[in-house]
């Protein structure tokens, strides 16, 4: 059964009597393990939070995910988790990253098993004594740019060994970069964002916003500022650079937005469904914060039950 959780109710910021409307606004804030879906208006501010990663590359928007790839003989195992991006529109996925020594483990095996069997999905080897495994696991968006790291392990009855890599992929053009990448495309990186005061603005069409570091809580916190300076606090996510799409543009047309949300909802388990942050222009006062449940991910716009940040 799919539950819905209030989880904060929080005074205007900045707003005089009588009591400041929030400005009309739509737009989604992409923190790498997770999006938020904001709605603002004169009743107040609405947002939803999904486990889709969500990253733009020009006009087309791309969900992050991380695969699984599984090939079984009667006595070894390769098992991996490889990178992709799918394009929201048409749904086509594409490989991003793959751990190529899982493959190459697999060929060694084969040149020395050369009557090796490899069994159907279903089938289950009797006597495995080789696991070569891997595991992906996404840790941020930042741009243009994922961030990743991998941790790859080959045992048997002899030995193990274990080695754990950390990564960057463009996804605009689908491959792996230099971790220098970051330093020398901050434009991309920003995608629009003004540096002010210790963070960054985006302004749109009657509101800003804004995304400054909270140093005592390790997080960013968000904000949303109209143009007579009022300002409603939406919460606090981990990345220090979100990303912002708007959804109230004239060149968002019906098939991208029916696309996001397609992705956003179906990015949900029964578990993870789940109302972030509301704010009203008269809050019931008997409404208090509640307590989150503990979570896998500091990410979190105000807070979060858990989420998962690799989707499969």
């Amino acid at each position: 059964m799919r539950t819905l959780t209030w989880l904060l109710f929080v005074p205007l910021v900045g707003c005089s009597l009588p009591e400041a409307k929030p400005p009309s606004a739509e737009f989604l804030v992409a923190d790498g393990s997770s999006t938020f879906w904001v709605k603002s208006g004169p009743r107040g501010i609405h947002a939803r939070v999904s486990p889709l990663i969500l990253t733009r590359a020009g006009d087309r928007f791309y969900e992050v995910f991380v695969g699984q790839s599984t090939r079984s003989y009667e006595d070894a195992l390769f098992s991996g988790e490889p990178i992709y991006r799918r394009d929201l529109i048409t749904g086509e996925s594409t490989l991003l990253w793959q751990d190529e020594r899982i493959s190459a483990w697999e060929r060694a095996y084969l040149a020395s098993h050369p009557g090796a069997r490899l069994l159907d999905p279903e089938e289950e080897g009797e006597d495995v004594s080789l696991f070569a495994t891997g595991e992906s696991e996404i840790l941020g968006i930042v741009g243009p740019f994922i961030l990743y790291t991998h941790r790859s392990n080959l045992e048997n009855l002899h030995s193990q060994r274990a080695d754990t890599a950390r990564g960057i992929i463009d996804v605009r053009i689908g491959k792996p970069v230099p971790i220098a990448a970051l330093a020398t495309d901050t434009a991309a990186i920003s995608d629009g964002g003004v540096r002010e005061k210790g963070g960054l603005r985006w302004s749109h069409a009657g509101y800003d916003v804004i995304a400054r570091l909270d140093t005592t809580r390790n997080q960013t916190q968000v904000f949303l500022r109209d143009r007579r300076n009022n300002k409603w606090t939406l919460g606090y996510v981990k990345s220090p650079v979100p990303r912002i799409f708007w959804l109230d543009e004239k060149r968002v047309d019906a098939r991208i937005r029916t696309a996001i949300g397609d992705a956003f909802d179906g990015a949900l388990s029964d578990e993870d469904l789940t109302q972030l942050v509301s704010h009203r222009s008269t809050p019931p006062p008997s409404i208090a914060p509640r307590q989150p449940a503990a979570n896998r991910h500091a990410s979190a716009l105000v807070h979060l039950r858990p989420l998962r940040a690799k989707l499969q």
